[in-house]
């Protein structure tokens, strides 16, 4: 069935009428993007579920990968960006999903765990869910998080051009108080209290309390992913290097944990 899915998003996103430009930048930032979470859902699910039959499960969690960010092609669209401003991208998933029938063959409960996991995979951690859904939920929003830590040190491994280009915030060189406390707090901070390019860093860092699986610090732990974002910030002040070595005690010891 992931097969079959993996080929109906893949033609739902070629309906789509983009000028080349358009298309280059999905086809170079969120279609492989996309491929990648495929991939490390498929190692956090083996993981998971080592001591079940995970055949079943592994496909279902490749399926919600595959769909997870199908929403950003609509954004593209309409907008020519990424953007949540107009519409939430996890919320208007699922809705594309449901309005173009692209679970159809699926058994009910199936479709509704992965809706699910698409409606939730971009927000703040809520354990609302029964504990077979919300695994599937943990599962992409790890396989997310991770790749967007990837992204980050990949994309941004120069100071110059970290620094210029991530996003449009402030130059200040600072670490604002509502991130910074966010992180003293062990907790993930708001998107709206990021002022500086600095914050944005120290926002994605902060992710790592939103981690829910063994596995997937061990990526993190791995890949030196924090400490890798940490090292592009030019001269760290005191504030930051006290929000970053509270980061890393946390990677060292994160009791949040929970598969």
């Amino acid at each position: 069935m992931y097969s079959i899915i993996k080929e109906k998003f893949l033609a739902y996103i070629n309906s789509i009428s983009f000028n080349q430009e358009q298309k280059d930048i999905l086809d170079t930032l969120k279609l492989t993007h996309t491929n990648r979470v495929i991939e490390l859902s498929e190692i956090l699910a083996v993981s998971v579920f080592k001591n079940n039959n995970s055949a079943e499960y592994v496909e279902l969690a490749k399926i919600i990968a595959v769909l997870h960010d199908i929403a950003r092609w609509n954004q593209m669209f309409e907008y020519n960006g990424f953007t949540d401003v107009k519409g939430d991208h996890g919320e208007t998933g699922a809705n594309t999903i449901l309005q173009n029938d692209i679970l159809n063959g699926l058994d009910e409960s199936n479709k509704q765990i992965i809706l699910t996991a698409v409606r939730e995979h971009n927000k703040k951690y809520i354990n609302i869910y029964d504990d077979f859904t919300q695994i599937f939920v943990d599962i992409i929003r790890d396989a997310d998080r991770i790749d967007n830590f990837y992204i980050e040190v990949e994309n941004y491994s120069n100071k110059d051009k970290s620094m210029k280009n991530i996003l449009p915030f402030s130059d200040e060189h600072k670490l604002s108080q509502k991130i910074y406390d966010s992180i003293m707090n062990s907790s993930l901070a708001d998107v709206k209290d990021r002022e500086t390019k600095i914050d944005f860093k120290f926002f994605k860092m902060a992710w790592i309390y939103d981690v829910k699986l063994i596995k997937s610090i061990e990526i993190i732990r791995e890949n030196k992913y924090i400490k890798n974002i940490y090292s592009d910030i030019n001269s760290p002040d005191e504030t930051m290097q006290t929000a970053y070595e509270k980061i890393s005690q946390y990677l060292e010891n994160p009791y949040k944990i929970i598969r």
